[in-house]
């Protein structure tokens, strides 16, 4: 049985195995750590349930896109935006739903550093939902706990990357929750194998010798914008910019070890698959050099009937200026065409094949000699 008619689609989002009715699909990492639908022949009755829900097949394309509304820069109150990546988008609509009875899931780091769908009843719960997540998520079982609440008459609010939110609604299927579903998508840059990702925290681990027990991509102790990466270890000692806590960004940010799908991801487009999509807004200061005070500043395209409710309820107010579309694209470029990679892929895997974090992260320049006399001189300068 084949679930995608193009393997290279397959994003992983967990629909197939969602909407089995013979428990017959698995997802399990592939050779590179990404997530792949796993099926027990001798458990499937060949049903192609699995086939139609697959938003890879086409499902996605025509009546599930929505045309961006509007769009507005917000930034939350600084106490708020401290604990957030960018301006507090993702946590005042998430605040706003579970203050008023609703339920959130969103992406959170585990205890093994996989980052995981979690469903959060309460403000507490939601907390390790806050901040970016570099690498790709496991959806496990949240769409069917979405669907259960859902048919409780709960309001739900899904966070995720588009190909995530297209599952979900893929899943869902004609089912109508008008009202109640709140779906919330990204601009994703693409996603990086969380095995890759673990196997870095590990490498963290081993050259400190000390354990990582907190993690955090973009903080802001320089300020918004300096994409340095953070480690804090199990001493309360923290990793942050040195050669070794700057190779993930490195990774991240060369492309050439994202998910296949991402090369080609069908969600690059202005036109999204949830009510709400939030970004950075990177290049602001061509364009509203006022907005920015180095302490995070969220776009929020809106983009449904339910989004443009939400905002005339005054949510994302005071800290909201509506903004234009134009001002967002030069530096979203996500929403246009997806990323592509730098050098070779197949390279890049090989590499990894051979020596994993340490080895890759020299094929991309971001560890060995090179890099330090590079550090040393640019820590030079700085002084």
């Amino acid at each position: 049985m084949i679930i995608c008619t193009d393997e290279i689609h397959c994003t992983g989002c967990s629909a197939c195995q969602s909407v089995c009715p013979r428990s017959a699909i698995q997802i399990a990492e592939d050779s590179h750590g990404f997530y792949r639908p796993m099926i027990d022949e001798s458990n499937c009755i060949e049903c192609g349930l699995c086939q139609a829900t697959c938003p890879a097949n086409g499902t996605t394309s025509g009546d599930m896109k929505m045309v961006c509304r509007r769009v507005l820069a917000y930034q939350a109150s600084d106490a708020e935006r401290v604990k957030s990546s960018s301006g507090a988008a993702f946590w005042t609509l998430a605040t706003y739903v579970l203050n008023n009875g609703g339920v959130v899931y969103g992406a959170c780091f585990d205890e093994d550093f996989r980052v995981v769908q979690r469903r959060c009843a309460s403000v507490d719960d939601a907390q390790d939902c806050r901040g970016s997540k570099y690498s790709q998520g496991f959806v496990g079982s949240s769409y069917v706990q979405a669907y259960n609440d859902l048919k409780q008459g709960l309001d739900v609010l899904y966070s995720g990357t588009p190909c995530q939110i297209a599952g979900l609604r893929s899943f869902l299927s004609k089912k109508n929750y008008s009202g109640q579903l709140v779906a919330c998508d990204l601009i994703c840059h693409g996603t990086p194998s969380n095995r890759m990702f673990r196997d870095y925290i590990s490498f963290l681990e081993k050259k400190s010798g000390k354990k990582v027990v907190k993690y955090l991509h973009r903080p802001k102790d320089r300020g918004w914008g300096v994409n340095l990466e953070k480690a804090v270890m199990d001493d309360g000692t923290v990793l942050y910019d040195t050669i070794e806590s700057n190779i993930w960004r490195t990774l991240f940010y060369c492309n050439d070890g994202l998910n296949v799908s991402c090369y080609s991801c069908q969600y690059t487009d202005v036109n999204r698959v949830s009510d709400f999509t939030i970004a950075d807004f990177v290049g602001v200061n061509k364009v509203h050099k006022d907005l920015n005070d180095d302490k995070g500043l969220s776009v929020i395209m809106v983009n449904s009937d339910l989004a443009e409710r939400i905002v005339s309820k005054g949510v994302f107010e005071p800290g909201s200026t509506e903004i234009s579309l134009d001002d967002v694209l030069p530096g979203n470029i996500m929403l246009t065409k997806p990323s592509t990679p730098r050098r070779d892929v197949e390279e890049f895997w090989r590499a990894y094949e051979r020596g994993g974090i340490e080895c890759v992260a020299k094929y991309e320049g971001a560890y060995g000699f090179m890099r330090s006399v590079k550090t040393y001189a640019k820590r030079l300068l700085r002084k």
